[in-house]
């Protein structure tokens, strides 16, 4: 028995609608009391498409609700995979939280393996423009906060990458809580007396239609989890007190009394909360729980507050104790506006504006700006018509220089300045097509904020930040923040440094060089890219909804005709023959003359799909019913075809496979044995996370272990059959020899892996958030392993014996994990404070070796020519031809999973003389053929 120095635990935690159009209510009672997201997709697609068809497919109106089915398939494909356990919307982020909490106080001294991965990022840092496409974007930015005292520091908020500090004025970036769960910033505060005191409410505003006919509190694609803080500049956070709200809520704005620090003020979808201690406790002080979008605080005053709902103003005159509507003292009544905007300047404590904007599928905001110069106590409307269609539940603000009262700028689509106070309309400024021009700025803004110190105005938009220092009139990109949104990527065969992304907002990203910098290849959603299977550097992909197709250079594309136009396309490319394509958002459509024309094959590979590259003829996919029918359960389908697509083979009610699918999200095959599969699902059903088979599905063995209850995103599956998945925390591993899972995200940001790629010794990993990240594979158990720097974040050290002086920090989401096979000792040096809210485990265990499996199938002799050997391929597919000797064992490899078309295979016996042993031929996982010799 070996030495046990020790065992030992430390859990240290913590429209408004047209009169002709159906009313929300309407929608409401449609749904009754049915959570459920199949219920729920239904009803608000159907809802959108009836509006869709009152008008004409070219009118304004048409357009404009175009871009609420956008967003609202945005949600859907997020919520999908998101469901609970019986098929409901609910707050998953919650859940997601605590279940990290959760997975990191349970011991699993007897399962757990830990594993030495370490993630660097690939990109994108930045985008340029390219030949292509003239435009920009990084990722979305939300808000934007300044420090006090000094003019260069600046924080942006986003909606799934979290919070990021610029010491220098937007030209660099830095995260500030990478290893919490994924967290959506809607409101930020830097504290005015301690600069180092940071408040973020939680909850993707933005993402949220609201009261745009849509339910409140079925649509929240990432609820908050209230008001997070740090007293440490960002270094650790902890949770505040609650709101105690019941159910879903985003939040939209956080503010500060400016005379006493404890105080704060948040408004939420369900109303506004304030705290006098530093965020220990929340009240409700507004005096319904209606949606409230904006707060300001009137300068210079320690009492006066506005506030704004979708349709209604308010006054505090008591430093946020209550409010009073407001509504009467506007010339041109307010109501039944979908957001209101504030505005405030220290130029003049008595000016007021407010931005009322009204969904109407027009050109034209027919609320507009109103000015008051009384504080409040009257408003006089001014411009109306703005000159662009806009979304104002998703991007809607006003913003007053701190010099000048009447220069104000506006943001919906685009950036309009005004120097008149809006006594007249003033013009767009910013341009979002060609990033060249001095007045480029990515379209949809939501942040406008001068920078009180220096005048600069700052915008944070769909592409990033964005800074003017003449007033709005040009504006530079501040994009050096690695917050892309990827739903998927690719990477080309001919080279690694070749990757090309499917970005929400900022369509297709295209890597070409060993650059962090990434290029603008296509506008608009993109989603799913897959490179040929060979060294042409060409590609398919999908842009909102539609498919298209690249040249062999990557430096132009053409849009597919002849499939359906609908969302998030997925695709799979024939590994033999190029021209042969796999498409689906629904039914699977294929080409085999490279997209000239495309049938309909039936299935459906709505959720994944795969070619096999070892089998041409085999393809797995997997997809439910399309939004628009419902998604009952037995329309959910895992599915098998053996003849490239004619037909399909229903596999998700054989011995195994779980009765109920929520989502099924990855499908990764064996390169060499396309009998081999696992698969992984989304959803929180606990125990229900990845399935595997050997037998091309006909039986399913559940894999799922410990995995956290948290979704699993994708899968990859490497050539010893280790395999690798990607969840809504990070990546774990598996391989082909253990019984459980270890967790493989060492410097990885905690945050969705959406997709995973092998290439020799090296994984890949798309997130949504944070951009794309490689590491090396996992490797073998080191010897001595020594730690004695500073360490924070979520990490794992596994060595046969490990030594640590280390100096552990980092606070609620520093999770650090020691797993040694003979010793873990710990010098007087080593520290990890419990009341900070570090967690830090270690234990004694095997160190993980892996290992391959051996391959059992059935043999046959094939028949020597003259002069040559003889061996048949009965399809296109990879193939490997070996040597063994009489113990069955490999000594030469002739061919190592090649690709060969379908037909006679001859090798010449005189290049076989000085090889002894029969030759076998290996097919699709399985010796197929064996020549005695």
């Amino acid at each position: 028995m070996k030495p046990l120095f020790f065992i030992f635990l430390f859990a240290f935690s913590t429209l408004p609608s047209f009169a002709q159009f159906v009313k929300p209510a309407e929608v409401l009672q449609r749904l009754g009391n049915d959570r459920s997201f199949s219920r729920y997709a239904y009803e608000m697609m159907r809802y959108v498409r009836e509006k869709q068809n009152l008008f004409a497919n070219d009118s304004l109106k048409t357009k404009y609700y175009n871009k609420q089915e956008k967003f609202l398939a945005r949600q859907l494909l997020y919520l999908e995979s998101r469901q609970d356990s019986q098929g409901n919307i609910f707050n998953h982020v919650d859940q997601t939280y605590n279940e990290t909490k959760r997975y990191t106080a349970i011991a699993r001294t007897e399962n757990i393996e830990t594993a030495n991965g370490g993630w660097t990022l690939v990109g994108p840092t930045n985008n340029v423009a390219s030949a292509i496409n003239a435009s920009r974007g990084q990722g979305r930015v939300d808000r934007i906060a300044f420090h006090p005292t000094d003019a260069s520091t600046i924080y942006a908020g986003t909606p799934s990458a979290g919070l990021w500090k610029s010491i220098n004025a937007g030209f660099t970036w830095s995260s500030v809580n990478s290893f919490m769960p994924s967290l959506s910033v809607s409101g930020l505060v830097v504290s005015w007396s301690d600069p180092n005191d940071l408040y973020v409410l939680t909850g993707d505003g933005d993402s949220n239609l609201g009261d745009n006919g849509f339910v409140q509190g079925f649509d929240y694609i990432r609820p908050s989890i209230g008001v997070l803080k740090s007293t440490d500049g960002g270094l650790t956070w902890n949770e505040t007190g609650s709101f105690g709200i019941t159910g879903f809520y985003v939040g939209y704005k956080l503010i500060q009394s400016p005379t006493n620090s404890q105080l704060l003020i948040a408004a939420t979808s369900q109303g506004l909360y304030r705290t006098t201690n530093g965020g220990a406790s929340w009240q409700l002080v507004s005096p319904n729980t209606d949606r409230y979008y904006d707060l300001e605080w009137k300068p210079g005053s320690s009492l006066v507050v506005y506030a704004a709902s979708n349709e209604n103003f308010y006054i505090s005159s008591n430093a946020g104790g209550g409010f009073i509507n407001q509504d009467d003292n506007f010339d041109v009544p307010i109501g039944n506006a979908t957001r209101i905007a504030i505005a405030v300047t220290p130029a003049n404590p008595a000016v007021v504006y407010v931005f009322a904007g009204l969904s109407s599928g027009g050109n034209e905001f027919n609320r507009g700006v109103y000015k008051s110069t009384n504080s409040g106590s009257s408003f006089i409307q001014g411009c109306t018509n703005f000159g662009m269609v806009a979304s104002p539940a998703y991007m809607h603000n006003i913003a007053v220089s701190p010099t000048d009262a009447n220069l104000v700028c506006s943001g919906s689509l685009l950036v309009k300045k005004n120097t008149t106070g809006y006594t007249t309309c003033g013009a767009i400024t910013t341009q979002n097509s060609d990033a060249s021009l001095s007045n480029f700025v990515h379209a949809d803004i939501h942040e406008m904020a001068f920078n009180p110190l220096n005048g600069i105005l700052y915008i944070g938009s769909d592409g990033g930040v964005h800074k003017s220092t003449d007033d709005g009139d040009t504006f530079t990109a501040c994009y050096n923040m690695a917050n892309t949104q990827f739903y998927h990527f690719g990477i080309s065969e001919s080279s690694d440094e070749i990757i090309m992304g499917g970005a929400q907002d900022n369509g297709m990203l295209l890597k070409s060089g060993p650059s962090t910098v990434f290029s603008k290849f296509a506008t608009g959603d993109g989603f799913e890219i897959e490179f040929y299977h060979n060294s042409t550097n060409q590609a398919y992909f999908s842009v909102n909804q539609r498919l298209a197709k690249s040249d062999a250079g990557l430096s132009t594309y053409q849009v597919m005709s002849g499939i359906p136009d609908d969302w998030y396309k997925t695709i799979a490319i024939s590994h033999s023959n190029s021209n042969i394509v796999y498409t689906s958002s629904g039914s699977i459509y294929k080409t085999t003359n490279g997209g000239t024309s495309w049938t309909d094959m039936g299935g459906s590979g709505r959720w994944a799909m795969v070619t096999c590259p070892s089998n041409s003829n085999r393809i797995y996919a997997a997809g439910g019913a399309s939004w628009n029918d419902g998604g009952a359960q037995n329309t959910k389908k895992m599915l098998r075809s053996d003849d490239a697509g004619t037909t399909w083979t229903d596999l998700q009610e054989n011995t195994g496979f779980p009765e109920t699918i929520t989502k099924i999200t990855g499908i990764g095959v064996d390169d060499v044995n396309s009998s081999r599969l696992w698969v992984t699902m989304g959803g929180f059903t606990d125990g229900q996370k990845v399935y595997s088979s050997t037998n091309a599905g006909a039986t399913w063995t559940n894999l799922s272990g410990s995995l956290p209850n948290v979704p699993i995103n994708c899968v990859a599956v490497d050539g010893n059959l280790d395999v690798y998945v990607g969840t809504d925390i990070g990546v774990f591993f598996r391989s082909s020899t253990m019984t459980d899972w270890q967790p493989f995200y060492n410097f990885m940001p905690r945050v969705p892996v959406t997709e995973l790629i092998i290439r020799s010794n090296t994984i890949f990993a798309s997130t949504f958030g944070r951009g794309i990240w490689k590491s090396e594979t996992h490797s073998a158990c080191e010897g001595e392993l020594n730690l004695n720097s500073s360490i924070f974040g979520y990490r794992f050290y596994e060595a046969l014996n490990i030594n640590s002086s280390a100096n552990i920090y980092g606070g609620d989401g520093t999770e650090i994990y020691y797993r040694a096979q003979d010793a873990v000792t710990l010098t007087e040096n080593f520290r990890a404070n419990a009341s900070t809210g570090e967690s830090f485990r270690a234990w004694i265990a095997n160190c993980n070796t892996g290992g391959i499996p051996s391959v059992t199938a059935n043999t046959a002799d094939f028949k020597i020519a003259n002069n040559e050997l003889d061996f048949v391929m009965p399809f296109d597919g990879k193939a490997s031809l070996v040597i063994v000797n009489e113990k069955g064992a490999i000594t030469n490899i002739i061919a190592e999973n090649q690709l060969y078309k379908k037909g006679k295979i001859k090798l010449h016996k005189t290049n076989l003389q000085r090889l002894k042993g029969n030759v076998i031929l290996v097919i699709d996982g399985a010796i197929t053929g064996m020549i005695n010799r």
